[in-house]
């Protein structure tokens, strides 16, 4: 699919949507997609067909702030997977991830003053650190080094490569952008009809992800979870209790608005 740099996540749903359609009809759909913009959580897109039965696997390149493993450069993305499956009981079970140390929990960090721990960024200088200003202007490390690395890089090759697009240090930084983006993304969805069966399948999940929560937790763990569990805790407290906002994130958010012209008075008062 040439993406023709519209909106991410239009693009995206239509991808894993093209490729669902057609593991319908042979059990197996991938789709490749080129010139993209940004997609935002990869779990939004697996999610769908898991609940139809499927299993769908979906990645996304983007600009190239992480060093390969010993590197003290930039050579790919942040390059997020994530994968799902269906259960015969409650929600699929899903995994979203990105293959380095995401800079969201960097900035984060840096809104609460806090130090990020070692062996997530390099400095602009390209030596370790735990200050999340220095990471910011610096690079970023993969989750797992030499695990991370090679998995940043398969996403390269099965997003900009399979697309005959951008890959690693081709893809533009973002912080330097003069024009189109131009990411690339990668969906695969099969269906398990066409295997083993689907309803084997989706008992399988079930007791696998019981499995895991039922493993005795190691000592200071609370419980051990399922991928995907604290996300959607997460989510259901968010639906009730609303989403939380350090001050400055919300200063941050107002200043955002109000620079797109948007009237921000009725917020600014909520920090008053």
């Amino acid at each position: 699919m040439d993406g023709q740099h519209g909106m991410g996540p239009r693009l995206a749903t239509a991808a894993i949507e093209l490729a669902a359609h057609k593991a319908g009809r042979t059990g197996l759909g991938a789709v490749s997609l080129r010139d993209g913009n940004y997609v935002g959580a990869l779990a939004t897109y697996v999610e769908g067909p898991a609940r139809d039965g499927s299993i769908a696997l979906a990645m996304a390149n983007a600009t190239p702030r992480v060093a390969p493993h010993g590197g003290s450069e930039g050579l790919h993305g942040t390059n997020p997977i994530a994968w799902a499956a269906p259960a015969a009981t409650g929600e699929p079970l899903v995994f979203d991830a990105a293959t380095a140390h995401a800079a969201a929990r960097i900035g984060q960090a840096a809104e609460e003053s806090r130090s990020i721990p070692e062996g997530m960024a390099l400095d602009a200088t390209g030596q370790p650190t735990t200050d999340p200003a220095a990471a910011a202007s610096g690079t970023l490390l993969p989750v797992g080094g030499a695990f991370g690395y090679g998995l940043g890089l398969l996403v390269d090759v099965l997003t900009g490569g399979l697309a005959a697009a951008p890959m690693g240090r081709e893809v533009p930084l973002v912080s330097a952008l003069n024009g189109p983006y131009g990411c690339s993304f990668f969906a695969l969805v099969i269906d398990p009809r066409r295997f083993g069966g689907g309803e084997a399948l989706a008992a399988g999940v079930t007791g696998l992800r019981e499995s895991a929560r039922n493993i005795t937790p190691a000592e200071g763990v609370e419980a051990v979870r399922a991928p995907g569990d604290r996300a959607r805790q997460t989510r259901e407290e968010r639906l009730t209790r609303g989403i939380p906002f350090t001050r400055r994130g919300w200063t941050a958010l107002i200043e955002r608005l109000a620079a797109t012209g948007l009237d921000t008075s009725d917020l600014a008062k909520r920090t008053e």
